[in-house]
């Protein structure tokens, strides 16, 4: 009974952190909208437009950091070669 049940054991798919690594990535992802509506609201009632669109240039560039790394390192890591 033992082989029979490491048999099983070894074919079934182990759990991986996958779910974990993209529920963080979602959260790190709302926090960054969430950032940019406050700042956006903060300076919208001060009509600072100037500051909004800067706000929201800043916040599109983390935003595509976080959610593409691996194109943005591959990027980075080019640059690095050609230096």
């Amino acid at each position: 009974m033992g082989l029979f049940s490491n048999l099983i054991l070894a074919q079934a798919g182990l759990p991986t952190l996958d779910g974990i690594e993209n529920w963080a990535l979602q959260v790190v992802q709302q926090a960054i909208v969430i950032i940019v509506i406050f700042l956006v609201t903060k300076h919208l009632a001060k009509f600072k437009f100037g500051a909004i669109i800067v706000c929201c240039v800043v916040g599109g560039i983390v935003y595509f950091v976080v959610r593409n790394w691996e194109t943005v390192a591959s990027w980075i890591e080019a640059f690095m070669n050609n230096l």
